[in-house]
């Protein structure tokens, strides 16, 4: 065990979160007309000089809908996304406001988590597109440990910003999940990463998993613990070829647990498992590495005497600076890093059903922590894409 502490002493304060944990519960009210969309980051193929693919966007008959937000983000380099398709909810105008524009911090509701990352649109019918369920688990799918509801609860929010620098890429709210406290600093129950909160529960590692890391040969990552996961099962609209969301890793055990046994993960399993791949996680950077402190993309760092900084023989440039850290809480201790804004697209034929679970757990023991922001998922309506990771070109 690393020579840290954590908190348990939290438990007073989140009686609040237990109020949807673990359970399926609907969105409530009307339908609306449009719902489901997202339009193409600035960033992606779509509207750079790169890549072949457009990243545009589906809507389905449902709930929530919206018009969009954009404008220049000092959030590690990356543009804003474009705005979120669809029409009001509750059967009003179009365009009137984000399907997550109310949602609270500390909502416990899985769908409400689904709503934060512009998953708007319930399926209706037999045959209709859009959300099928969403649920709390564990990242191997298995239920939330009994007696622990509270402490996994704290794990996940619904933020409106990370810091000063880092709003939502798209609607009002995006999807937090951490392998401790997912609170700001200042919120109840906020507690720093660098020191870290123990949830108590450890649990198996997701199916294909631990395996190696191509950065760090001959290393296998410890017991996994204090996992959280949302699951969301989806069909696809017809005409759809494809889905995409964006994401953005923060983690406390930069730079000096890099090719170590300790290592936060942060993976999304499609299922059915993609064609050619042992394993159902469609996030990882193009060596293959997990998202952890060992991927390529981690950009976004400071050290002591840097940057670059120089860690087991690897350099990072942290080429995309520090200010996305800024009053995140990542931005204290002996150092810290994140990847900054990412893509990650798979391909998926219209009518077709499928689940994605979007899960962060702690490896080798419970101490440090990291944090996942997830937000702007959209389908995708042309090209041919193909399960990729990628950093949207700045515009």
């Amino acid at each position: 065990m690393r020579n840290r502490t954590a908190s348990l002493s939290l438990l007073p304060t989140l009686a609040v979160l237990l109020v949807a944990c673990g359970k399926f519960v609907s969105l409530g009210g009307g339908g609306g007309s449009g719902g489901a969309g997202g339009g193409p980051d600035p960033g992606d193929p779509a509207s750079s000089s790169s890549g072949s693919d457009a990243v545009t966007t589906s809507s389905t008959t449902g709930i929530g809908g919206g018009s969009g937000v954009g404008g220049a983000l000092p959030d590690g380099g990356d543009g804003p996304d474009a705005g979120i398709g669809g029409g009001g909810g509750n059967g009003g105008n179009p365009g009137t406001s984000p399907c997550d524009d109310d949602l609270a911090l500390d909502d416990a509701d899985p769908f409400q988590a689904a709503r934060a990352i512009e998953l708007c649109t319930l399926a209706e019918g037999p045959d209709g597109a859009g959300l099928l369920e969403a649920r709390w688990v564990l990242p191997d799918g298995t239920p939330i440990p009994s007696g622990y509801d509270m402490q996994y609860a704290l794990g996940h929010g619904l933020y409106d910003g990370f810091g000063p620098n880092v709003p939502p890429r798209a609607g009002k709210r995006m999807l937090a999940l951490s392998s401790g406290a997912a609170r700001r600093p200042g919120e109840t129950g906020y507690q720093t990463p660098f020191g870290g909160y123990a949830k108590g529960y450890a649990h198996a590692a997701p199916a294909g998993f631990p395996k190696p890391s191509a950065a760090c040969p001959g290393v296998i990552t410890g017991q996994p613990y204090d996992g959280v996961a949302l699951e969301v099962t989806l069909r696809a609209p017809i005409g759809t070829v494809g889905f995409a969301f964006a994401f953005n890793y923060y983690t406390a055990e930069f730079p000096a647990w890099v090719c170590s046994t300790f290592n936060d993960a942060f993976v999304a399993l499609l299922s059915p498992t993609p064609p050619g791949q042992t394993d159902d996680n469609i996030s990882f950077d193009g060596q293959g590495n997990v998202i952890s402190v060992n991927n390529v993309f981690l950009e976004v760092c400071t050290c002591q005497g840097g940057p670059p900084c120089t860690v087991g023989g690897k350099v990072y440039p942290c080429s995309l600076g520090a200010s996305a850290l800024s009053g995140t809480g990542y931005d204290t201790g002996q150092a810290n890093g994140a990847t900054g804004w990412l893509t990650t697209t798979a391909p998926m034929q219209g009518g077709k059903t499928f689940t994605v679970r979007f899960a962060v757990y702690d490896s080798g023991d419970a101490l440090l922590d990291s944090v996942t922001l997830i937000d702007h998922f959209r389908w995708i309506s042309t090209g041919a894409p193909v399960v990729e990771t990628y950093r949207p070109v700045p515009p």
